[in-house]
């Protein structure tokens, strides 16, 4: 199919060569371009990594949910994409195990991640993965994991009584990440402590109000120790109160905290990072009886350093990269790809499922589908641009 798009693309070319010269030596340059256009856009061989976050059906209590929530039906029909186009899901530890020995994953092989460890990974994703036997990998930051210690009722579930009785909103408890990895078919492992972000130096550029402060929740989580599970649940802000400055700030484990005038050193950068490594490592394994050697940074931002320090604490890879995960990159570094709704810039399931399916062909290394994906990018652009237009006012 991919060498008959690539022909038809060449032929076109030179018909239309053929129309605008009258010289029919255009007619050649079907044999010579095809060829070498599918080789340049079929490249099998690329492993994807799908990242999602949240899977709910009633996201708002979440001020990022536009950008990061899907509905249950949605992901279900993602999966169900995954399974009719003939990809094998599997664990990230064999995409790192095998890269980092040479030895080949299956054909159309694929990852799933899912980040931040919200208690509807639990309601709604984890059912549906059981259902099409596909392994995933969860990375749960230590302060959010939720103090409770009972698992609450899933999807389908008998207890539910429908999915409006269930709970949404919130993030994991213990007993509820055990459940998961002891199926065998959740891997648990390390996105941080805090989720925070710091000041990177004294330039003001905000200030918290009554509207932004949920936006700028990792205000209060880098000024809170402990418990961060149900923050989400504050009327107004309690560590750092409205009117307070927001300074200019980068995630915290990748860069040098400014704090009381001044910047920390190299070495107290290295002593607090390392430190937050090794609380993740041991507190996340002693939890869940097992070794933590992946990392996901928190908002997949990191530096080469970060990195650095992250492999020296123990971790065998980590995410962040920019690549197509394929044999002879690093096999440490996970790149990934996001996965969003509302790809034409509002609610359309089916074009939600369309662009889904662009992205699988593009992420194994078939690029012919970047149109599909380009076209629904342009819509989307379209759409904001119009939604942000100014309106005359109505007489």
């Amino acid at each position: 199919m991919t060498a008959l798009l690539a022909l038809i693309t060449a032929v076109g070319v030179g018909i239309g060569g053929l129309v605008w010269s009258g010289s029919w030596l255009w007619l050649l340059v079907p044999a010579v371009v095809a060829p070498v256009t599918h080789r340049f856009l079929y490249r099998p061989g690329a492993v994807p990594v799908f990242t999602f976050h949240s899977v709910s059906d009633a996201p708002d209590w979440l001020p990022w949910a536009a950008d990061i929530s899907l509905g249950s039906d949605l992901f279900a029909r993602l999966l169900q994409v995954l399974e009719d186009t003939g990809c094998r899901v599997v664990p990230t530890r064999d995409l790192v195990d095998r890269r980092r020995t040479g030895r080949p994953l299956p054909a159309k092989a694929v990852v799933l991640h899912f980040d931040d460890g919200y208690l509807d990974n639990w309601v709604a994703a984890f059912p549906r993965l059981q259902e099409h036997g596909m392994p995933a990998t969860l990375f749960v930051s230590l302060d959010f994991i939720d103090p409770g210690t009972e698992p609450r009722p899933q999807l389908d579930s008998p207890e539910a009584q429908g999915a409006e009785a269930l709970q949404w909103d919130g993030y994991l408890n213990r007993s509820e990440l055990r459940a998961m990895e002891e199926s065998g078919l959740i891997d648990i492992q390390s996105h941080g402590t805090d989720h925070g972000r710091v000041a990177v130096g004294p330039r003001v550029i905000g200030k918290l109000t009554a509207d932004n402060w949920r936006h700028l929740a990792w205000v209060q989580w880098t000024a809170t120790a402990g418990d961060k599970s149900r923050w989400y649940r504050e009327q107004t802000p309690t560590a750092v109160p409205l009117g307070s400055p927001v300074h200019e700030n980068l995630p915290s484990l990748t860069a040098r905290r400014w704090r009381d005038g001044r910047r920390e050193s190299e070495q107290e950068y290295i002593e607090r990072v390392s430190s937050e490594f090794r609380r993740c490592r041991q507190e996340l394994g002693k939890l869940l009886d097992k070794e933590i050697d992946l990392f996901c940074w928190p908002q997949n931002h990191t530096t080469p350093r970060a990195r650095e320090l992250a492999l020296q604490a123990g971790f065998t890879a980590t995410t962040g990269g920019w690549y197509e995960n394929r044999p002879g990159e690093d096999p440490s570094l996970i790149s990934r790809i996001h996965i969003g709704k509302d790809v034409l810039g509002f609610s359309c399931p089916a074009a939600d499922v369309f662009y889904f399916r662009a992205q699988v062909a593009v992420g194994l290394g078939n690029y012919y589908h970047y149109p599909a994906m380009m076209l629904c990018q342009a819509v989307r652009s379209v759409v904001r641009l119009w939604g942000n237009k100014p309106r005359k006012a109505q007489p």
